[in-house]
């Protein structure tokens, strides 16, 4: 909840963040509510022309963020590619490394090369245990431990090893693995998350975090929306108590309003789009050497390169 309300006030930093230079696209947006609203005047109290415009232009983003958000989830089920981490398989799988492994302590078997580059391992994720190459590995984000927003990535693994209680080497080794895991953190004001493979970094980034913020942003743009009806005996000023606003200070409530519902339902799909841009990437990326993963979208085509090209990731923001 607190996010929620973060959002509400850090919503055009946190989506100026993720999109980048993208987050441009959003100025004609509020160039052209402004003159919408100033243009054609607004009435506080009253359901006049220019709420009518504000609240037909914020519902059909809001719809168009939910149609692309369930289009992802229900439908094309993108983040199932990610959920079986095949990364993490062995032999066909990964047949340019031949299925060769090596034993370590304790057992555990890995593969001889990062699966993702093919190169020799040199870290180790915290999220899915799997070793891979540094470029391959995502470097911790900035704003991870910003004020507000952090959260635990992996609540299912700190679950699992909260259960592992069998012997005292099992209950050495469940305290080992809740510690990595509570420290597998990310934010979700502005989509970063701490040090792992590129598999978890955007299966995480892309299906945990940027669905909580845009989905954040989608209600603050409806909240927005309703406030100058909403409130209208507030606005007007007719009421006697002397508790209502009336004047400009309500026109300019009422202006501020209208802006910001449309450019927040607007920066919520711009965000959610990036993300299936960004995970249809990753599934391309990387389908050479692990077979199972298939884009979504095609990368040949004109539109989705364009896309690419302009919003794919912001200059500050890490490849993997």
């Amino acid at each position: 909840m607190l996010a929620v309300l973060a959002v509400c006030v850090l919503g055009p930093f946190s989506a100026a963040y993720v999109l980048g230079p993208a987050a441009l696209l959003l100025l004609p947006v509020v160039g052209g509510m402004l003159g919408v609203t100033l243009g054609l005047g607004t009435q506080p109290g009253s359901f006049t022309l220019p709420d009518e415009i504000t609240a037909g232009i914020t519902g059909g983003l809001v719809a168009l963020y939910f149609v692309l958000l369930l289009w992802m989830t229900c439908w094309i089920k993108v983040e199932a590619f990610f959920e079986a981490t095949p990364w993490l398989r062995r032999g066909r799988a990964f047949p340019v490394h031949g299925g060769k492994m090596q034993a370590t302590a304790g057992g555990r078997k890995y593969a001889t090369r990062c699966p993702f580059t093919g190169y020799k391992p040199t870290m180790r994720c915290p999220s899915c245990d799997a070793r891979v190459h540094d470029s391959a590995f995502h470097k911790t984000d900035r704003l991870v431990a910003f004020p507000v927003g952090e959260t635990v990535l992996r609540w299912d693994g700190a679950k699992e090893a909260t259960e592992m209680t069998d012997g005292v080497r099992d209950i050495a080794k469940a305290r080992q693995q809740l510690d990595r895991f509570l420290d597998f953190r990310g934010n979700t004001l502005f989509a970063s998350t701490t040090a792992c493979c590129a598999g978890c970094a955007t299966w995480q980034r892309n299906f945990n975090l940027i669905p909580r913020l845009t989905l954040s942003l989608a209600l603050a743009a409806l909240f927005f929306a309703f406030v100058p009806w909403g409130f209208a005996s507030f606005l007007n000023g007719d009421g006697s108590s002397g508790s209502t606003i009336g004047g400009a200070g309500a026109k300019a409530v009422v202006v501020v309003c209208e802006v910001l519902a449309v450019l927040y339902a607007a920066a919520g799909l711009l965000v959610q789009l990036q993300a299936l841009l960004r995970a249809n990437d990753f599934l391309h990326r990387y389908r050479a050497l692990i077979p199972s993963l298939k884009p979504v979208l095609p990368p040949s085509s004109r539109l989705v390169a364009l896309l690419n090209r302009g919003m794919l990731r912001a200059p500050w923001q890490q490849a993997v």
